[in-house]
């Protein structure tokens, strides 16, 4: 079994990325940058793929990454992760164990905690698998190749709507009877940083959200708005109400529907 890592990093001016995340695979790297050009490394008798892209966005970088990959098991992640040693022992063992399309693992913070998980391994239902971060995520490509799973290109950082792009890609894959499932594993650390897009829930943060649900396309979108406006209030209540909260992500689904139309023409 075949494993090849799948990082989206931006404007890398050399290689000294693959050490500091501790890349002990075979990769594909998409460097958002001023030019367009590939490169193949032999990085410590592993393989890595390196393309510089002028193309701007985290969905279409990730999109270009599975495009490009070959191995049997791809894994997402972003340029602030260190992995662990026995990364590839862990997935595959979990991959020969679980009769799954898609896992997600353990990434836990450095400067602080990311999320707390249980110990438990599980199926993901529709639920759960918005609580899922792209760099938890490991999956068979021929999986996604035979069954066209994409990135939502409108929706992630680099766009106008900063998120939710993972949730969306995992439930295109749930409404396609794929299987998903969670195993209680670590593989990698993640700094965390200062990111004020996510600290500071302001209206820009909540259009991007109701965009993010709208991409989830189900004929729920409305609910799900009402139903995270309400349950998540504590965490906005000193920056927004919970009126103007729930307008800006009716006012982002909006957007996010006419930019699909925009498309389709």
């Amino acid at each position: 079994m075949t494993i090849q890592v799948l990082i989206a990093t931006m404007n890398q001016t050399d290689y000294l990325l693959l050490d500091r995340m501790k890349i002990n695979s075979d990769a594909v790297v998409v460097n958002q940058c001023n030019e367009e050009s590939q490169t193949v490394l032999n990085y410590r008798g592993h393989t890595v793929l390196w393309i510089n892209t002028t193309e701007r966005g985290l969905s279409k970088s990730r999109n270009m990454a599975i495009r490009n990959a070959t191995a049997d098991i791809c894994m997402l992640a972003d340029d602030d992760m260190e992995y662990h040693a026995d990364y590839t022992d862990i997935v595959c063992s979990a991959f020969n164990n679980i009769s799954a399309d898609i896992i997600s693992f353990q990434v836990c913070g450095i400067e602080q905690q990311f999320k707390k998980y249980s110990n438990k391994s599980c199926a993901i239902s529709h639920m759960k698998s918005m609580k899922i971060a792209s760099v938890e995520i490991a999956f068979r490509r021929d999986i996604f190749i035979a069954n066209d799973i994409m990135f939502d290109e409108i929706i992630g950082a680099g766009t106008e709507f900063m998120m939710g792009e993972e949730n969306a890609m995992l439930l295109q894959c749930l409404h396609k009877k794929m299987k998903i499932y969670y195993e209680p594993k670590q593989i990698a650390n993640l700094h965390i940083g200062n990111s004020s897009w996510f600290t500071e829930r302001n209206k820009q943060f909540f259009t991007g959200k109701g965009a993010a649900f709208a991409a989830m396309k189900t004929p729920f979108t409305s609910l799900l708005i009402l139903q995270w406006a309400l349950r998540k209030r504590a965490l906005y209540k000193q920056s927004i109400s919970t009126y103007e909260a729930i307008k800006a992500m009716q006012k982002g689904k909006k957007m996010y529907l006419q930019k699909v139309k925009e498309i389709m023409k």
